[in-house]
Parts: structure tokens; C-alpha cells; sequence
């Protein structure tokens, strides 16, 4: 039997000869029926998707695959998560936005009310315009407030807005910085439209007077003070601080505003307002002519303001003399408020210019024509407006609480019409101070001690220490409104420095002049005659520790700041 042996090439198992190009990988592109394509065995199979080609294979470089069927599905899941809780949270915060706004909103509204018959923007401009007003102690952009005041006078005066049943007394005329000049009939308003046109008129004069000094650069729109421009009528320009915009040119400059005149002319020529709202104005306006020096000017506007105020009485010529301006005292035609407000502004207006022999006999018939009136038998009653955030502090049960509550769901009320001011003077009962007596009291007293002759300066003297006597009880006592309050405190204050300085000049007056003494009166009395000196000595500690009193009974803490006034009084 003959063996037949294999041939060597035939005992190794049968390979398939690879070429050098071909990668060990087999890519998720390639169509290959095998699961295992690595070389050595494995007991897990690998998926051709998973795995990575090779970086030394000769083949064309191919991505890898990221994004799977699992992987777009977990993807698609967290963009809609996100989409959704990014729209809830911008969702919250707009309506948290819109939240905020509408509680500020109600607050400056309840501060500061505005009439129901204008539109939202009206209103939203007249509460912004109020809210940018700050207190003295605090800056106020009046640029903005002005701003503010314009835009809510421009819709009031639209016909197509908030102003139909209104027409310019004058049309045609050009605007002043956006201003329609001329005055407007608004008698076919109500009263809380009428009123809240006035104040929008009279904050825009106000913000004119603050802002009067001031120019407007037109290429960049902002407002500079005048004396920061660059130009030839300015050759010294004050520098703009640190951090400031850079000083305007003179040639792109013009005015800021519209004068203060403006706005005071459309309510005095303007018809439908009252005469208390025209004496206001009237009375702002001379105020304003005479910061600027027209004194002549000023004294004819504030004879103007008194003319309006007789015009409203029945029987004007038994009230007042139109050519001195004195009030006549009779019981049968007492004076109205506003006839008393606007001679007494009046007299202190000559008083400070210096016409005292006209301003006395003046003071003197206020103050008889108060005396003169009947007694208002009725209490004093308090405005009938109060914030939802303010409360008795006396008053602490559930009571309270619920009230405060409940004002916080009801809408606020326009505040009722005040009296006209045409009506009779009654003067307050007896037992009441009137702030109003003791402010005529101090004029008085100013006048009478910086005219009397040396040594006759006692009754003026006299006449101030009975005005800080009333305005003590008057600051001290609840029985006073908290307005006229204030009013009390502002003449304590003033009367303490005035008395303080009138017994300090006599005092230097008395120590200036020997003291003389006659033989006989030391012969026949044991005592020295009194000497002057320490008479006013006395006084001066009188009147501090008057001072000192008022200030630990926390009446007035201006008072520990006054200072000790020496000199003339009037002017």
C-alpha cells in the first residue's frame, strides 16, 4: 500500500492574500455580511457603525458617525425642554414686568390722581412727569419733568385726543418748543379735567423756571447749562465735569423750553378757570418776575392778582380802595380769602422792595379785616383724600386692617372740588391759633422795628413776640390742620431768629451808650438804676432758651440750626 502524502502548501489552512490598501475596519458604508471584523475573536460583535476607520489605511478619510437613532431622539428631547421652560421663564418675567409697572402705576396714582376723562397716555405721562419730581434734598432731572409735563399738555390740547370741546382763544400762532402759545376756552370741562389741566400747566412753568438757564444742542438733543457752550458770546466756558458729554457749539444751540410766561399767560387770559386757580397763577408769575428783577413788572402782577380777587366780590368798592389796595373793615361785606392771600402777598412784595410806608397800612388792614370777620362755627375738616398706604397708627384693630384692604381693590377717587375762594372770611374761634396772624404779625413787626426811631423799637419787638407766641401754640396744638401746621413751624422758626436778632442789636446799642446815673436817685434809693444792658441780656436768654425748649420737644429741629439774623430785616 503506497501513501500518497499532501504537499506542504496544502497542510496550512487556505487565507485569502490581503492586499497592502486594505483596512482591517470595515466602515459603516460598506455592505459586508460578517459582524466580527477585527483579526481575533471576540465574544462581543462589534457594530460597524461603532467603530472607528482606520488613520493608516489607504482609503478616503470618512466621518465619523455622531448623531445616531438614539442620540437624535435624546437631542430632540432637550431642545424641547429647553424651548419650553426657556418660553416659561421669559413668560413670568414679562408678566412680572407688567406686574410691576401696573403696582407702581397705582401707587403714583393714588399719590398723585388724575382726572378718569383722560386717555391712558395722558395720564401715564402726568404720574411719570410727578414721579420724576423729587424732593429739595434729592437732584431733579427738570429736563425729563418738563419733557414729561410737554407731551401731556400737547395730547390735552389735541382736539383729536383729550382736548375736543376746546379751541385757542388764538389760533394760528407758531409754536415755542413745541408749545401751542395761546390761551385756551376750556369752560366746557369738567371740574377734574379743568384741575388737572391746571396743574399740568403750572408744573410746565414751574420746570420752565428751573430749566430757563439751560439750551438745547439740536444735533445731539440733550440739554447743556448756557454757560458750558463754546462760542463767541460765552469767551469763558465753564468746563463740563468728569464724564459729562462734551460742550455743545453755540451755532447748534437754542432754547430749552418755553418761557415761564408762557404757561402763566394761558391761565390768566385763558376762560373756565376759577379765581382761585388765576390768583395762583398770577401770583407765581410776579414771583417770577421779580427773581428776575422787574420789579415794576412784579408789582403790577400781583395788583393784577388783587384785582382778579375784588372782581369776584358783589360790592368790591366797599371791600377795597383800588388805588392803595387797603382793605376796608366792615362786618356787612367781610373780604374773601383770596382778596386776603393776594393783598397780603402784595404788601410783603413792596415790603422786600424796600416801599414799606406803602406795605404797612396794608398789613395793618389784613390783619383788622381777619379780626373783623365772623367765627367759622364749623370744625375744620380734613381732605377727603387719603393714600391706601397710609393709617391711623392710633387705630389698631381688624379694623383698620380690613379697611386697608378693601382700598387696595378699589380704584382711587378724583378729589372733590375746594372751595372757590370767592366766598366770605370766617375767621377761626378764639381758642385756635391762626398761622395766618402770626405771619402778618412778623411782617409787622419787621417793619416797625426797622422804621421806628432809636428807642421806640419795643413795639416792634412787641409785635414779634406775640407772633411767636401764636405760631408756638399753633405747632403744638391738634386742632391746627397738619398744612397749616407746617405753616406754624415755618413762622416759628422765622420768628425766633427775628426776635433773637432785634434784642441782640439793642443789646450792642445799649452797650455802645454809657450808662449815666443821677446823684440824687443813689442818694434818696438804695438801689442802682436798672441798666439796659442787662435788661436785653435777659432777653437774649429768653429767647434761647425759648430755642432750646422747641427743639426738646421736637417741634421744629430747624431750629438748632438758625441762625442768629443781625441788621435790617426788610429788603
Amino acid at each position: 500500500m503506497v501513501l500518497i502524502s499532501r504537499p506542504p502548501s496544502l497542510l496550512r489552512p487556505l487565507r485569502l492574500k490581503q492586499l497592502p490598501y486594505q483596512s482591517s475596519l470595515r466602515l459603516f458604508t460598506q455592505n459586508h455580511p460578517l459582524l466580527l471584523i477585527t483579526r481575533t475573536s471576540s465574544p462581543r460583535p462589534q457594530l460597524p457603525y461603532l467603530s472607528q476607520p482606520s488613520r493608516t489605511a489607504f482609503v478616503p478619510r470618512q466621518t465619523a458617525r455622531f448623531l445616531t437613532t438614539e442620540n437624535k431622539n435624546y437631542v430632540k428631547e432637550q431642545v424641547w425642554l429647553a424651548a419650553k421652560w426657556s418660553a416659561v421663564g421669559w413668560s413670568f418675567f414679562f408678566l412680572g414686568v407688567v406686574a410691576l409697572y401696573g403696582i407702581n402705576q397705582e401707587v403714583l396714582e393714588r399719590k398723585t390722581p388724575s382726572p378718569d376723562e383722560w386717555s391712558f397716555f395722558s395720564r401715564n405721562h402726568f404720574r411719570c412727569a410727578n414721579a420724576a419730581v423729587k424732593p429739595d434734598h434729592e437732584y431733579t432731572d427738570w429736563a425729563q419733568v418738563a419733557t414729561e409735563f410737554r407731551r401731556c399738555l400737547e395730547r390735552l390740547e389735541d382736539s383729536d385726543i383729550d382736548g375736543k370741546g376746546t379751541a385757542p382763544l388764538a389760533p394760528g400762532l407758531d409754536d415755542i418748543r413745541g408749545i401751542n402759545p395761546s390761551a385756551f376756552d376750556i369752560s366746557d370741562k369738567s371740574y377734574a379735567w379743568k384741575e388737572g389741566y391746571f396743574q399740568v400747566v403750572m408744573q410746565c412753568a414751574r420746570a420752565s423756571e428751573h430749566i430757563d438757564n439751560m439750551v438745547l444742542d439740536t444735533s445731539r438733543k440733550i440739554v447743556f447749562p448756557k454757560d458750558v457752550v463754546i462760542g463767541p458770546s460765552n469767551p469763558n466756558p465753564r468746563p463740563c465735569p468728569p464724564g459729562a458729554e462734551s460742550a455743545p457749539r453755540e451755532e447748534d444751540c437754542e432754547r430749552a423750553y418755553a418761557p415761564p410766561e408762557t404757561f402763566y399767560l394761558k391761565v390768566l387770559t385763558g376762560l373756565g378757570f376759577s379765581s382761585r386757580q388765576r390768583i395762583e397763577a398770577a401770583l407765581a408769575y410776579a414771583n417770577w418776575l421779580e427773581i428776575k428783577g422787574l420789579t415794576d413788572s412784579a408789582d403790577e402782577t400781583y395788583k393784577w392778582a388783587v384785582d382778579i380777587a375784588a372782581s369776584a366780590l358783589p360790592a368790591q368798592e366797599a371791600v377795597i380802595d383800588k388805588d392803595t389796595s387797603i382793605l376796608r373793615v366792615q362786618e356787612a361785606t367781610p373780604p374773601s380769602p383770596n382778596l386776603l392771600r393776594a393783598a397780603t402777598a402784595l404788601a410783603t412784595h413792596r415790603a422786600r422792595s424796600g416801599n414799606v410806608t406803602s406795605a404797612l397800612p396794608i398789613f395793618l388792614s389784613v390783619l383788622r379785616a381777619r379780626h373783623a370777620s365772623p367765627i367759622d362755627i364749623a370744625p375744620a375738616t380734613r381732605s377727603n383724600y387719603t393714600p391706601f398706604y397710609v393709617s391711623d397708627p392710633t387705630n389698631t384693630d381688624i379694623g383698620s386692617f380690613i379697611n386697608i384692604v378693601k382700598s387696595l381693590f378699589t380704584p382711587p377717587t378724583y378729589p372733590a372740588e375746594p372751595p372757590s375762594g370767592d366766598e366770605p372770611f370766617l375767621r377761626q374761634p378764639a381758642s385756635t391759633p391762626d398761622c395766618a396772624e402770626a405771619e402778618l404779625m412778623l411782617y409787622i413787626g419787621e417793619i416797625l422795628f426797622a422804621t421806628a426811631s432809636p428807642g421806640r423799637e419795643d413795639e416792634g419787638l412787641g409785635w414779634t413776640k406775640q407772633a411767636v407766641a401764636i405760631a408756638e401754640q399753633g405747632s403744638s396744638s391738634n386742632d391746627v390742620l397738619p398744612e397749616n401746621r407746617d405753616k406754624c413751624k415755618a413762622c416759628l422758626e422765622t420768628g425766633i431768629a427775628n426776635w433773637g436778632a432785634m434784642v441782640a442789636k439793642l443789646l450792642r446799642e445799649s452797650q455802645s451808650k454809657p450808662v449815666t446815673s443821677s446823684p440824687w436817685s443813689s442818694w434818696f434809693s438804695n438801689s442802682q438804676p436798672e441798666s439796659k444792658e442787662s435788661k436785653w441780656e435777659d432777653e437774649l436768654r429768653a429767647v434761647e432758651e425759648t430755642r432750646m425748649n422747641l427743639i426738646a420737644q421736637g417741634i421744629n429741629s430747624k431750629l438748632a440750626a438758625a441762625p442768629q439774623r443781625t441788621g435790617t430785616f426788610i429788603g
